[in-house]
């Protein structure tokens, strides 16, 4: 189980452990937080006999260097993080496939053919459907998306990173995704 971190503006921004968000806590670097305790480490024993003691919630936001909101950036892609965007589900024959060996990353303009590797360029497809696509375009293939790529936020990307998030954190979370995402589809 793990924290999660957000810069001050409340984007999320990593998956921390339990010891790290006390660090921050130690160092005053938290600006806010929510959620329920989910750790407490007790320190030393004060001068009046009492233990000393230090919490975190589940969601904390992180004030300093690592955290700018100036910093967003764009979400990496990953054959991970695609695969889970897409559901592991071809774009084109619509198969599931859990096992992500038997799926690939593919470029919907080929890169050969000027097609860049951005997030609205690649789609999720099973090993079968990539190879009789090879390296055409959708018309040359004769083959249509079932979806439309789309680059995920912030948000979804931490959803996509963890399967052990607890329910304040995944409320949070679910906040901040958008209509179109297809992590909101059943």
């Amino acid at each position: 189980m793990s924290v999660l971190a957000l810069d001050i503006s409340g984007i999320p921004r990593h998956w921390i452990s339990h010891e790290s968000a006390i660090t921050y806590h130690a160092k005053g670097m938290v600006a806010w937080s929510l959620g329920e305790v989910v750790a407490k480490f007790r320190g030393g024993v004060q001068n009046d006999g009492r233990t000393s003691y230090l919490e975190t919630p589940s969601i904390i936001a992180i004030k300093g260097h690592g955290f700018d909101v100036s910093k967003h950036g764009k979400v990496a892609l990953t054959n991970k993080t695609l695969f889970g965007r897409d559901r592991h589900v071809c774009a084109y024959c619509g198969g599931h496939f859990p096992n992500y060996h038997l799926l690939s990353r593919d470029h919907i303009v080929p890169k050969s053919k000027g097609g860049t590797n951005v997030w609205t360029n690649v789609v999720t497809a099973c090993n079968p459907c990539n190879n009789k696509k090879d390296n055409k375009t959708l018309k040359e293939a004769r083959m249509e998306l079932l979806y439309v790529p789309y680059e995920p936020n912030h948000f979804e990307n931490m959803i996509l990173q963890n399967r052990n998030i607890l329910a304040d954190q995944m409320e949070y979370l679910m906040s901040g995704v958008p209509k179109h995402s297809r992590i909101l589809k059943s």
